[in-house]
């Protein structure tokens, strides 16, 4: 059925478009089920095997190149159009889950418990979206696959697991994917990538330079000397030397213009004492997010100065270790301009928006910033423009729940836009449009 309404012209009209959004209604109840199929059962970095397994099925099944377990399970598949073309278009999704208990009430609302993570047993949720993200490019593939005889180029569907980043020591996510050829056989031209937001429904946002900033995780390892909670002069007590050092990170803020963007955020203390038991050992484990490239350097030397400096004034030692850097996502000025066009026609030019940039981090800089491309916030909450804040809810709705909060949701209705924004997109950039 949906090959007979896709009997799409070369020539982009009216009527092509039309038949697009004809498509994208079709799968809308097939993208709903395979969300709340991934919801009900989600899956932490590095250990999204059933997701990557629905994901690879579906992308066979419409008859695919398909490549798994690329970064670690990670799914890659190639559409080659019936057209001429040389260009290449990639579309990218992330598909893990986060360590969030949920609190929304639904009837597919996730309750699993992880008992393998190795930070320990940890409630597992799609708090940030991700759920909606695979679902939307499962039902963009199925619409492209079944109008290929009209795509003048290829397609390329990016899956990407670990996008909230692996746990301990493992390696994944989207720098894991790019070095074992993501971005190869073929080399895309563009890559475009949506993010469902907490603000209104089918609103697109978008950011011109760095939209996300740059992140690190960073872990303080303090050395003291351990001994019994009764007699801490004989010891060397680390938990004064940590809680000084979380006090006096605060302070960088102070030290830098207060117009340059960035975050450090301490969310996690590791002791090894007890209730009577000053341990010898402590880690403070955090984030650190810089929009300003250039200040990147410069703030990282100032927690390690910081935290040096305070554990020896106590006569310990402090050693700061940065992991896991994702860099900023960069949404090029150009790319906005020649895109604007296409996101307009499909949600409309008053829900299209240019908004701050964020202080939050996607990985979806490794495969964006090296061909260029677009990162957008697509809005998914019951909520319209306006108050203080700029986003206020709407009476009666759910309200505004930020990613990774355990009341975070998304609304449904918006998945087939989601759809939509990626076929608009990839037979606009195939046909010359943008």
């Amino acid at each position: 059925m949906l090959a007979c309404l896709l009997s799409l012209s070369l020539e982009t009209s009216a009527q092509a478009y039309s038949d697009i959004d004809t498509a994208a209604e079709r799968v809308e109840q097939k993208v709903i089920e395979w969300r709340r199929q991934i919801h009900q059962h989600p899956e932490l970095s590095n250990r999204e095997i059933k997701t990557a397994a629905l994901v690879a099925d579906h992308l066979l099944s419409l008859g695919l190149d398909v490549t798994t377990e690329v970064g670690v399970h990670g799914v890659v598949a190639v559409l080659k159009g019936g057209q001429p073309g040389d260009k290449v278009i990639a579309l990218r999704a992330d598909m893990d889950a986060n360590a969030v208990k949920e609190m929304q009430t639904l009837p597919f609302k996730s309750t699993r418990i992880d008992e393998t993570w190795p930070e320990g047993a940890v409630p597992v949720m799609h708090a940030c979206g991700h759920d909606g993200h695979t679902a939307m490019l499962m039902g963009a593939a199925e619409v492209l696959a079944a109008m290929r005889e009209q795509i003048p180029g290829t397609v390329k569907f990016i899956f990407q697991g670990a996008e909230e980043g692996p746990p301990g020591d493992e390696e994944g996510g989207g720098s894991m994917m790019v070095r074992e050829g993501a971005l190869e056989n073929p080399k895309p031209n563009m890559v475009f990538a949506i993010h469902l937001a907490p603000s209104p429904n089918n609103a697109v946002g978008y950011a011109k330079g760095n939209a996300l900033a740059n992140s690190y995780k960073l872990s303080i390892k303090i050395a003291g000397a351990g001994t019994h909670g009764s007699a801490p002069w004989a010891g060397k007590d680390p938990m004064p030397v940590g809680a000084e050092i979380i006090s006096a990170l605060a302070q960088i803020y102070r030290q830098v213009p207060a117009n340059e963007a960035l975050t450090l955020s301490i969310g996690k203390v590791i002791d090894e004492g007890r209730f009577n038991i000053i341990g010898s050992n402590l880690t403070l484990v955090g984030t650190l997010r810089v929009l300003n490239n250039d200040l990147l350097q410069d703030i990282k030397m100032r927690v390690e100065r910081i935290a040096s400096n305070i554990a020896e004034a106590h006569g310990q030692t402090a050693e700061v270790v940065w992991e896991q850097f994702v860099p900023a996502v960069y949404n090029d000025p150009e790319w906005v301009i020649r895109m604007l066009p296409t996101l307009e026609r499909v949600v409309g030019a008053t829900n299209v928006f240019e908004g701050p940039p964020s202080l939050g981090y996607d990985d979806a800089s490794e495969f964006i910033n090296p061909i260029g491309g677009l990162y957008i916030g697509l809005g998914a909450q019951d909520s319209e423009f306006g108050g203080p804040a700029g986003i206020r809810p709407i009476e009666g709705g759910k309200g505004i729940y930020y990613n990774h909060s355990p009341h975070f949701y998304i609304n449904e209705e918006v998945l087939v836009t989601g759809v939509r924004l990626h076929v608009n997109t990839v037979f606009d950039f195939l046909n010359g449009k943008i």
